[in-house]
Order: C-alpha cells, then structure tokens, then sequence
C-alpha cells in the first residue's frame, strides 16, 4: 500500500492558517514541502485548493477529496470520493500519498499515516485553524533541520519527522 505522509507547517500554538492562507513566508519549509511532495499523489481539501489560485503544484498529481460531485476543479486536479480511492491511485502509480491541507483532511489521516513531517515556526502568531499537538506515544519524533530567521524565512524553525511506533 502506498506511504501516507502528512506535511504542515505550524506556529508554537499550532496555527497552521489565518482567512484560507498559510500567513507566513518561509522559503525553507516551502523547499522542504517540495522535496518531499514532489512526483507524489499530493491530496487535498477544496479549500486548499482554491488557495493555490487555480494553479496546480507542478510535477504532482494534485488530487482534491471531496464529497461534492458538483465541485468544479481547475485543470490540473482530479476529484476523489474517498480515502480509498486515493489511496488506490497513489498506489497504482507507485507514489506515496501526500496530504497536504487541509485542517479535515489531516484530521481523517492522522490516524492511518505512516509519516508526519512538521515544520515548527517559533511564533506565537495566532491563526484560525489550528492543529493538535503530536501524540508523543504514537509518534517517535526526529528533527531533521533548523534554522534562523533571516530575509528568506519569516521566523526561527526546525523540521521534524514523526514515525508511528
């Protein structure tokens, strides 16, 4: 079956967006996001896609989950009913499963995702989705990169991966 990762970014008090957008710039989680949403299945909600602008994330499947059969999608995203379907496709392709946005869709994967990749920003910026913290006896924790504030990154971070136990 295909790897799910799920992939945010969020401040210390678990903001993850603020009016339907991420309120942050930070040139290293995004190259980060990137790197590993690349040549994947990269599923999201209708909101996360309209944030795009009705531009699809180049040298992805960009997959939308929704119930509503009458969603319009841009060219560039596929609509998808069910969890399982999405999976199958990403399977099918042999490409893992990146879910990406947004606060719904996170909330069904937690709970069947293989990998979680968090991007900690070290604000107290307070938005209007916020995600729970990480279950530290589910998830075994490891940083994988940091750094400083500086004219490409909005605040001090560091990335870390979660691997279910």
């Amino acid at each position: 079956m295909a790897e799910k990762i799920l992939i945010w970014a969020q401040t210390n008090n678990g903001t993850i967006a603020l009016n339907g957008s991420i309120p942050w710039r930070q040139k290293a989680d995004m190259k980060f996001f990137k790197e590993q949403t690349i040549h994947q299945v990269a599923l999201m909600g209708r909101n996360t896609m309209l944030s795009f602008g009705g531009r699809a994330l180049p040298e992805r499947i960009n997959m939308v989950l929704t119930h509503d059969e009458m969603l319009d999608v841009p060219a560039g995203f596929e609509k998808v009913y069910t969890m399982a379907e999405a999976e199958q496709i990403a399977d099918e392709k042999g490409m893992k499963l990146a879910v990406i946005g947004g606060k719904a869709i996170y909330d069904s994967y937690l709970p069947v995702a293989d990998i979680l990749y968090v991007t900690y920003l070290d604000t107290d910026f307070m938005g209007d989705v916020l995600m729970p913290s990480v279950d530290q006896t589910v998830w075994i924790a490891e940083e994988i990169a940091s750094g400083r504030a500086d004219a490409d990154n909005d605040y001090d971070w560091r990335i870390v991966k979660y691997t279910r136990q």
